[in-house]
């Protein structure tokens, strides 16, 4: 297993410091956005929007190993272009620092784990919220789930700000079990922790009343204070960005990238993210265009 972290040891953990995860129900299909664009385009036309972008999966392919993920220079050049018209915000489960160096676009803004580490200039500093743990738990619990998984080949468990992912993409059917078990053993009695699943990924994160959803609620009153109103525009592929489909509901353009339909509260569906480049270039000509 392939440890990425830095700091506390496993004797370090508390138990009755941390705590346990929870989850909402998806509902709902989404509709193939290439065939509604036609209509969707002439909706839009003339609109002002604030961008909001998940990163793996949907600029850019999953990869087995994170690290190995990489922006294209097409995908790039669309980021560039677009953050000249309206804002445009990367809201990731990495560490604010690895989306901001992997994206590589200046004067974008970035919301790593999930949305509870955003920092930047133009925003104010995020809310506190009550009961939140502190770093040293998330370090110390990432640390335990290590070392009780170490057995396992192939595993990326990467320890954040504020999250603790465990990448297991490597591992078969039989063995993702086995690990899914011992970490929701682990977690499941933990009152201060929440935990979820998505393509061969384990998040764990603060269970306290913000993530994905209430990170782009917040970015989108700082942006209509900045530079107006504008409709939201949220795409992502993983079930994290499943809350902030079900935040912007019927206030904004919500858009799942998944290969095949799925339940989900998004409204529209692209295939992979070269369809989001296509997206991304029809967004620009309305931009153009207005």
């Amino acid at each position: 297993m392939c440890l990425q972290f830095g700091g506390a040891k496993a004797g370090d953990f508390v138990s009755n410091s941390l705590g346990k995860g929870g989850g909402k129900e998806i509902v709902g299909s989404s509709q193939p956005l290439r065939t509604e664009w036609s209509q969707l385009s002439r909706d839009l036309a003339g609109q002002k929007f604030h961008l909001f972008l998940d990163f793996d999966g949907t600029l850019t392919p999953v990869r087995n190993r994170p690290e190995l993920a990489q922006l294209s220079a097409e995908m790039s050049a669309k980021l560039v272009e677009l953050k000249s018209f309206v804002p445009v915000a990367i809201v990731s489960g990495r560490d604010r620092e690895d989306v901001t160096e992997l994206v590589g676009v200046e004067d974008l803004f970035y919301a790593g784990c999930h949305g509870f580490d955003i920092q930047d200039p133009r925003l104010p500093t995020l809310p506190k919220l009550d009961g939140q743990c502190s770093q040293e738990d998330i370090k110390a619990l990432g640390s335990f789930i290590a070392d009780s998984i170490d057995k396992f080949d192939g595993v990326v468990l990467k320890i954040k700000k504020w999250a603790v992912a465990i990448h297991y993409r490597a591992l078969t059917p039989t063995q993702s079990e086995s690990l899914e078990a011992i970490v929701k053993n682990i977690v499941s009695p933990l009152s201060k922790f929440r935990i979820g699943q998505g393509d061969q990924v384990i998040e764990i994160t603060p269970s306290v009343p913000w993530d994905k959803g209430e990170a782009v609620l917040w970015l989108q009153s700082q942006f209509a204070r900045l530079y107006g109103i504008g409709k939201a525009i949220y795409i992502g592929d993983d079930t994290t960005d499943e809350d902030a489909f079900r935040a912007l509901d019927r206030n904004g353009l919500s858009i799942l990238v998944a290969e095949r339909p799925r339940p989900s509260s998004a409204a529209y569906r692209l295939n992979n993210p070269e369809e989001v480049g296509w997206f991304l270039d029809q967004l620009l000509c309305l931009l153009r265009q207005s």
